[in-house]
């Protein structure tokens, strides 16, 4: 009888364990590592939100009204306003705190993910046309 209230005792303790487990689903593991790549990227960019204000203020200043000159101060304006539009977007999507994938169900975690895959394009386009930017600015204000 102590024998199997022992092993009755054991497998309930197993049992539990198991379903106490916060190991995350791959679907998680994929949600996660999404999200932080595409807020490394903002991370990596958002500092040179300054340098753009700094160049177009730079090349307003060289009085240079040749089309080159007006191109790449369209470009830096362009730059800001696509991370200014970005992040608005992405926090309209995401909402800082209101969703744990975690704790979500399939569907929504699933579709979630592809909102993720989609930002993850828009964000890396936009810091290239930022990094493009700066350099052209640069070179026009010889800073290379």
């Amino acid at each position: 009888m102590r024998y199997l209230r022992l092993s009755t005792l054991w497998f309930t303790i197993c049992i539990a364990l198991t379903a106490c487990n916060d190991k995350p689903s791959p679907e998680t593991k994929e949600y996660n590592k999404l999200f932080d790549e595409v807020i490394a990227v903002h991370d990596e960019v958002m500092p040179e939100m300054g340098k753009l204000n700094t160049l177009a203020e730079a090349l307003k200043k060289q009085n240079d009204t040749t089309r080159n000159y007006q191109g790449i101060l369209d470009s830096l304006q362009l730059s800001h306003k696509a991370m200014m539009d970005w992040m608005k977007d992405f926090s309209e999507k995401f909402p800082y705190g209101e969703f744990d994938p975690k704790n979500s169900e399939p569907e929504e975690l699933q579709a979630k993910i592809e909102i993720l895959k989609e930002e993850k394009t828009e964000v890396y386009e936009m810091r290239d046309l930022m990094q493009e930017s700066i350099a052209k600015a640069e070179k026009q204000l010889d800073l290379r």
